[in-house]
């Protein structure tokens, strides 16, 4: 069998439904906030390094193509990419066959194909960076001593591991994994200036970062610190529950199983593999793992964050369905029955997500008609476009009856739904979107209100509040206007039945002061 054509066939054939799919439905909170980056290029952001903003950027032809499928094809490509060096890792642990089932366990996971395949999120680009890292360290790791070419290689994965970092800081696991593999296993290498001078290229790269946080007093670690601070936080049995379900369903359930087996028998040493690839990718997998599980026990800790610690625990999976007899024709020239149950469980995930999204009739969320559609994830990328058009009817109609400026702006006191606002509305109809309110609340808006009008004395505005995410308007903005008019609620339906409604508030005469940005 010709693995290394099979490997190219699933690529192009998970790419294709991964196009389809990403111009099937309108971004999500945090793809639509992520696009903002792009438009306002900086060396770091509130929540992440940089990469992704720049890879948007790259992907729409500097946001001449700005729509959903050119937003997301970083991601995609990102995702394809990902996938063959996942093959050539495969290879490089044993043979091409190992390495096709690296590629098509990658393939069938939630996480692979759809949070990092379609989803433009800065996790796509650092897989990518991620898997090669371990690519580049299962050749370093081979044998004890560097040899020339193993010193460039070390080289190599200073500036992919810097990259990485540029995506996501969870690639110093890398980094770390690594490290703990020469204090453990081959302290010669400490002797190695090479190995320093990697670290030091990771460094260099990272650099920018680091001058960002400094301006910015470290505002980054502030937030994220916080949100792993468990010193504050009492034990809580759910969150670990919650985070524990997400991981099973992230890695799909066939996957997921096939990894706990794949991984005892890893530290049984059955793994028809050299000793120091075991090691070295249980090194670089088990530490993010662990932390983000221990944290989980007493805060909430998305799902995903503990993606690319699969990627090593997949390699290893692969090479223990590797050694497995081939049961019949068809396993041979397609894949094992567990795989095939796997991605058939995805394929299915993927066309019930579509259909559940564009076409579920009503919501998922609460049906109160005050907070209607309240906790309904779909709606996030649904209804926004529609949006704009009503909106449109509505400042059309004010400003002949001179109810409303011309030159109104949008407000809104968090980061979602403003993002939403702000790409699926405010700039259709060229509207200024201003964020108000804390950094923890608008994020990286504080730094775009930068590049934004500012309101001034006698300015009106409208604030728009879908009925899914609610805020006292009043008790918000009272002080800075003369008075507050609405709201004017514009009902949107999915499937015939309402799911959502959008209350449009109008903000008369500005006479407080724009709110500054606080840290």
């Amino acid at each position: 069998m010709n693995y290394r054509k099979n490997t190219l066939l699933l690529i192009i054939i998970a790419s294709l439904i991964r196009c389809i799919i990403a111009v099937s439905i309108e971004l999500g909170n945090d793809e639509v906030y992520y696009r903002m980056y792009a438009q306002y290029l900086q060396w770091n952001y509130f929540d992440h390094p940089p990469f992704v903003g720049w890879l948007i950027r790259l992907t729409t032809f500097n946001l001449y193509f700005d729509n959903e499928f050119f937003i997301r094809l970083g991601a995609i490509i990102s995702s394809a990419g990902t996938t063959w060096i996942f093959f050539l890792a495969g290879k490089k642990l044993t043979n091409p066959y190992t390495g096709y089932l690296a590629a098509v366990i990658y393939t069938a996971t939630v996480y692979g194909s759809i949070i990092t395949g379609i989803f433009i999120l800065p996790d796509a680009p650092q897989m990518f960076f991620w898997v090669l890292g371990l690519y580049l360290l299962i050749d370093i790791t081979l044998y004890k001593k560097i040899s020339k070419g193993k010193k460039t290689k070390v080289l190599l994965l200073g500036i992919v591991l810097g990259l990485g970092m540029m995506c996501k800081i969870h690639t110093s696991f890398l980094w770390f994994g690594f490290l703990v593999y020469i204090f453990l296993y081959n302290r010669e290498w400490l002797k190695q200036p090479v190995l320093y001078y990697s670290v030091l290229i990771t460094l260099f790269i990272f650099i920018p970062v680091i001058y960002w946080n400094i301006d910015n007093h470290f505002i980054t670690y502030r937030f994220h610190s916080e949100r792993v601070d468990v010193t504050k936080a009492g034990f809580d049995l759910s969150s670990f529950l919650i985070f524990f379900s997400g991981q099973i369903f992230y890695y799909n359930p066939v996957i997921f199983i096939l990894i706990i087996a794949a991984t005892l028998s890893a530290l049984r040493n059955e793994l028809p593999m050299a000793i120091s690839h075991k090691r070295v990718l249980l090194l670089c997998s088990l530490p993010l793992l662990a932390m983000a599980t221990g944290i989980s026990f007493f805060k909430n800790v998305l799902p995903h964050w503990t993606g690319p610690a699969y990627a090593g625990f997949s390699l290893l999976t692969a090479s223990y369905l590797g050694k497995k007899k081939i049961q019949s024709a068809l396993e041979k020239k397609v894949m094992p029955k567990p795989l095939i149950f796997a991605n058939g469980f995805l394929l299915i995930l993927m066309i019930s997500g579509i259909s559940v999204i564009n076409y579920f009739p009503g919501t998922l969320g609460k049906k109160d008609k005050i907070v209607l559609g309240e906790g309904d994830f779909t709606l996030d990328m649904y209804g926004w476009r529609a949006l704009k058009k009503e909106f449109e009817e509505i400042i059309v109609k004010d400003i002949v009856s001179g109810k409303m400026r011309s030159d109104a702006v949008i407000l809104c006191n968090k980061w979602f739904p403003a993002s939403h606002i702000d790409y699926y509305v405010a700039m259709p109809l060229q509207k200024q979107m201003i964020a108000t309110g804390d950094t923890n609340d608008i994020h990286q808006y504080a730094w775009i209100n930068n590049n934004r009008v500012k309101l001034k004395s006698g300015d009106d505005a409208y604030c728009i509040i879908p009925s899914n995410y609610g805020m006292n308007v009043s008790a918000i903005y009272a002080s800075g206007f003369v008075t507050i008019e609405g709201p004017q609620i514009v009902d949107q339906k999915r499937g015939g039945i309402s799911c959502r409604s959008f209350n449009i508030w109008r903000l008369h005469h500005f006479i407080g002061q724009q709110n500054p940005r606080t840290q």
